[in-house]
C-alpha cells in the first residue's frame, strides 16, 4: 500500500501521533479491509489513574470491528500498550478509537446508537452485519452510562403506572419525572415492592421529601406505598385513571345487556368515545342505541357528565363532583353505585388532579413507545434487553453521536 494511502486512512479515522496506520490490506474476493494501527518508537503514553506520561511496558495484538470502507468489512489492528506508572502499576492505555473491553470501534457504537431510533435491533445487527447480541452489549452498556449521569434533584413530581409485560400475568411499574417527561426507573411487579425498588435506585440521587406531587391509580398498594415513601407528597388520582374505572363499568354493563341485545354486540368502543369524537357512522349507530332504553346508554350519560368535573374550577367542581356521587348512588346499577362508593373514598386525590391541572397523560402517551421498545425487543425475554430499550426510547438520555 503506497504511503499516500496509509496517509488517507489515517486521516479518515482520525489518528493523530504517536499513532500511524502501518499498513493496509484490502482483499477484493472476500470484501474485506484490514487496517493495521501502530505508535512510534520510544512513544511514551498517560497513565489512565493519574495522566502521567509513562513508558510501555508491554503491548498486545487487538482486532476490533469499523464501520465498512467502500461497503468493504473493515477491522483494525493494533498493539496495545500497557504503561508503568511508578504510583499505579501496570495500566492499558485508552485508545482513541475504542473503549476498554469492547471488540467495536467507537464510530461502530455510535452508529448503533444512531440507527436504534428507527430501527430494530435485528435490523441494525442486518444491516451492520454484526450478531444481535452485540448489538444489545453495545445499546446496554451506553444506556447504564447514561442513567449514572442522569440528575434527579430537582424531581418533586412524580407518576407511577404499571404495564403489564404479558397480559394478566407480568407487570412492571414504571416511575416517570413528569416535569422531564422521562421514565426514571422501571420496577419488576406492582404494589409496595415496586416502590422499594424505585427508592433503592434512586438512592443519594432523589430525595424522597422534595416530591411533593404523586400521580397514579386508585391502586390501594400503590396508595399505602405512596404514604410511606413520599411522605410530603400530594396524591393525585387524574381524569385518566377515573375515567378508565367509569369505562370498564360501562362495559361491564354491556356486556350483560348483550345477552339479550344483539344490537350490544362489537359496541365496546363505541361507548369509550367522546361524542364530538364519533365518526359519522359511529354517530348513527349511537343514536339509535342512546333512544333504546337500556342501562349501557344511561350509564354512558354518567360518565359524561362525570367527565364534566374536570372542565370546572376547584370549588365548583367539589360540589358539582358531590352531586354526581349522590347522583350515581341512586343510579340502581351496581356498577355505576360501585364506582361512586370509590370516588367518594379516593375524593381528595380527585379534586387534587382538577386543582393541580397535573395528569399522567403524558406518561400514558409514553406507553406507545414503550410497546415500540417491546416490539424491538422481540424474541428477547431478558430483562436487561427489554429496560435497555425502553431507557432509550424513553428516558431522554444523553447518548453518544457521530462526530
Amino acid at each position: 500500500m503506497l504511503v499516500k494511502d496509509k496517509l488517507l486512512f489515517q486521516a479518515a479515522l482520525g489518528l493523530k501521533a504517536p499513532w500511524f496506520v502501518s499498513d493496509v490490506e484490502l482483499s477484493t474476493s472476500e470484501k474485506r479491509l484490514d487496517i493495521f494501527i501502530d505508535f512510534e518508537r520510544g512513544a511514551r503514553f498517560p497513565c489512565p489513574e493519574c495522566q502521567s506520561m509513562c513508558q510501555v511496558h508491554d503491548t498486545s495484538e487487538r482486532v476490533w470491528r469499523h464501520l465498512n470502507f467502500f461497503e468493504y468489512e473493515t477491522y483494525l489492528h493494533a498493539r496495545v500498550p500497557r504503561t508503568s506508572c511508578p504510583g499505579h502499576g501496570v495500566k492499558q492505555v485508552e485508545l482513541p478509537w475504542a473503549r476498554p473491553n469492547s471488540g467495536f470501534t467507537l464510530h461502530i457504537e455510535a452508529m448503533v446508537l444512531a440507527m436504534s431510533d428507527e430501527m430494530s435491533v435485528a435490523g441494525i445487527a442486518g444491516h451492520l452485519h454484526i450478531h444481535e447480541d452485540s448489538v444489545w452489549r453495545i445499546l446496554r452498556h451506553y444506556v447504564n452510562e447514561a442513567r449514572k449521569d442522569i440528575d434527579l434533584s430537582d424531581v418533586d413530581q412524580i407518576a407511577v403506572d404499571e404495564f403489564a409485560v404479558r397480559k394478566g400475568h407480568r407487570y412492571v411499574t414504571f416511575f416517570y419525572d413528569l416535569r422531564g417527561k422521562r421514565i426514571i426507573h422501571i420496577a419488576e411487579g406492582k404494589g409496595k415492592e415496586s416502590f422499594v425498588s424505585f427508592v433503592q435506585a434512586t438512592e443519594g440521587r432523589l430525595d424522597a421529601r422534595k416530591v411533593k406531587l404523586v400521580c397514579m391509580d386508585l391502586s390501594p398498594a400503590f396508595i399505602a406505598a405512596c404514604k410511606e415513601t413520599f411522605p410530603n407528597a400530594r396524591m393525585v388520582f387524574d381524569h385518566f385513571h377515573v375515567i378508565k374505572l367509569m369505562n370498564d363499568a360501562i362495559n361491564k354493563i354491556r356486556i350483560e345487556e348483550a345477552r339479550d341485545n344483539e344490537l350490544l354486540k362489537k359496541t365496546k368502543y363505541l361507548w369509550l368515545k367522546n361524542p364530538e369524537n364519533l365518526e359519522e357512522w359511529q354517530e348513527e349507530k349511537m343514536s339509535k342505541l342512546k333512544d333504546l332504553d337500556i342501562k349501557t346508554a344511561k350509564a354512558y350519560q354518567f360518565k359524561l357528565a362525570l367527565q364534566r368535573a374536570w372542565q370546572l374550577p376547584r370549588w365548583t367542581a367539589k360540589r358539582y363532583l358531590k352531586k354526581w356521587i349522590a347522583w350515581a348512588e341512586r343510579s340502581r346499577m351496581p356498577e355505576i353505585e360501585k364506582l361512586a362508593r370509590t370516588i367518594r373514598a379516593h375524593f381528595d386525590g380527585i379534586i387534587e388532579s382538577i386543582r393541580s391541572k397535573v395528569t399522567s397523560g403524558y406518561a400514558e402517551g409514553l406507553n406507545n413507545k414503550i410497546r415500540t421498545a417491546f416490539r424491538r425487543a422481540y424474541g428477547f425475554k431478558a430483562k436487561e434487553y427489554r429496560d435497555t430499550m425502553i431507557y432509550l426510547v424513553a428516558g431522554r438520555l444523553t447518548l453518544p453521536t457521530l462526530n
